[in-house]
C-alpha cells in the first residue's frame, strides 16, 4: 500500500516503508499530482509549474518523463517494467494519481472537514481534531 504524506514534509511510504522521492524537481511532479486531488494533471500544466518558463530545459516533456519514471519506481518497487502503473498514471493529457482518498493526508484531511460540516457538534469536534492531527508542519514542505 502507498500512502502519501503532504501536511509538512512531502514524504511517501510503500509497505509502511520510506519511498526514495529523488530531488526538489521530481518531488515537485508528485505534489503537484497530490494538489490535483486524483483529477488528470496535463504535462504542460505540470512543466509551467515545474519551471515557470524560466530555466526550462530543451527537452521539458523528455525531462518530465523520466521524472515520472522514476517516481514510478519508488511507488510502485515490484512492478514489472512495460506493466501499466497503477498508482501514478498516464491519462491524457497527462498524469494522475490513483489512491484512495484516505492514502493521501490532505485528502483525508478535505473529507474529514466535509464530513464535519455536516455533523453534529460533538462529532464535528472530532472529525476536525482528526484532521488536524494529521498536519506535521507547513503543507507540501
Amino acid at each position: 500500500m502507498v500512502t502519501l504524506s503532504v501536511l509538512g514534509p512531502l514524504r511517501a511510504t510503500v509497505d509502511g516503508r520510506a519511498a526514495d522521492l529523488g530531488g526538489p524537481r521530481q518531488r515537485a511532479v508528485l505534489a503537484r499530482l497530490a494538489v490535483a486531488g486524483g483529477e488528470v494533471v496535463s504535462a504542460d500544466r505540470i512543466i509551467e509549474d515545474l519551471w515557470g518558463g524560466a530555466d526550462v530545459p530543451a527537452k521539458q516533456l523528455a525531462t518530465l518523463q523520466v521524472h515520472v519514471s522514476h517516481l514510478r519506481r519508488a511507488l510502485e518497487p515490484g512492478r514489472q517494467r512495460r506493466t501499466p502503473a497503477t498508482v501514478l498514471v498516464s491519462a491524457a493529457p497527462g498524469y494522475a494519481l490513483r489512491l484512495p482518498a484516505e492514502a493521501v493526508d490532505a485528502w483525508r484531511f478535505d473529507d474529514l472537514v466535509r464530513r464535519a460540516a455536516a455533523a453534529g457538534p460533538a462529532e464535528r469536534h472530532r472529525l476536525l481534531s482528526e484532521a488536524l492531527d494529521g498536519w506535521r508542519g507547513g503543507a507540501y514542505a
